[in-house]
């Protein structure tokens, strides 16, 4: 779970959502606004490079997968 930390006072309400005091939970909307601005950053390379990391990472998980699953 993502959060972020915030200085204002938290009401008991509040604190019933948040894990501390000082952490609240970001919508899917606000993290996908937010991975989207992190991206446009990127360049052609650099998201080439990611995309590639992001598929070998995925392929190793399946393998660990598989071969939890045989034994």
């Amino acid at each position: 779970m993502l959060t972020i930390t915030r200085n204002a006072k938290v009401s008991k309400a509040s604190k019933s959502i948040a894990s501390t005091p000082n952490e609240i939970r970001l919508s899917d909307a606000e993290i996908a606004r937010r991975v989207v601005a992190i991206r446009s950053g990127w360049s052609i390379a650099e998201r080439v490079r990611r995309r590639r990391e992001a598929d070998k990472r995925f392929l190793d998980l399946i393998d660990s997968l598989s071969a939890c699953e045989a034994a």
